[in-house]
């Protein structure tokens, strides 16, 4: 079998991998989908930590299926990031959330680049601006986007996915880019939603965080 064939088959068995997992959880779990948006859809953050944290030691796996899932489709992930903090401690929460992160940025950017990188490659072809663009994709200019405190990680993905960037240094990237981005979005969300509790840590840390990136833009434009 050669290596093209190879990967294929990989990614159609991961694929249907996923499907299975997903038919899965509505057997044993019918309100399961449906639970989960709502709370999402209406923001109520303290209603999706109590159902999260209802599945007992289960709650670890429900938490990074969802992260992963809503990365892989393209949908913010924020709700859960924020509340991680909350149900598993700060230190756990930032190390859950990360994982699920990483794994719903990889499927997206393997789906992504599947089904689209063939065409892209014809647009990127014809478009000078295009091309020069796509000589940044590197591990150090995907490693800064995913860097970024709430930046939408399917922009960051659908670009990847269209450059050459090899799949290695993708994960590269991803697996340590996503580590200050995690750790500013799981503390912020676990002291806003016990502010009364950690105001100052959280007034110190957005500080921080401020002070942080505005010198990290100030040397990039040096």
């Amino acid at each position: 079998m050669t290596d093209k064939k190879l990967g294929w088959v990989l990614h159609v068995g991961g694929l249907l991998g996923v499907v299975l997992v997903f038919l899965s959880i509505q057997l044993l779990l019918p309100d399961f989908y449906a639970t989960m948006w709502r709370l999402t859809v209406q923001g109520d953050l303290d209603g999706l930590a109590d159902y999260i944290a209802s599945f007992g030691f289960a709650a670890i796996g429900v938490s990074v299926f969802m992260i992963a899932f809503v990365n892989a489709i393209g949908l913010p992930s924020i709700p859960f990031l924020t509340v991680n903090g909350v149900i598993f401690g700060l230190i756990p929460g930032i190390i859950i959330s990360w994982v699920g992160e990483v794994v719903g940025i990889e499927i997206s950017f393997r789906l992504t680049r599947t089904l689209l990188r063939n065409q892209a490659k014809k647009v990127i072809s014809r478009s000078n601006m295009l091309e020069k663009l796509d000589s940044y994709s590197c591990i150090k200019t995907i490693m800064f986007g995913r860097a970024i405190p709430y930046s939408p990680n399917v922009v960051v993905t659908a670009f990847s996915a269209l450059s050459h960037i090899s799949y290695k240094d993708h994960f590269i990237a991803n697996v340590f880019g996503k580590i200050p981005a995690v750790i500013v979005e799981v503390w912020l969300g676990h002291d806003l939603l016990r502010i009364q509790e950690h105001w100052g840590r959280l007034l110190i840390l957005i500080v921080a965080v401020v002070a942080i990136y505005a010198f990290i833009w100030w040397r990039r434009r040096q």
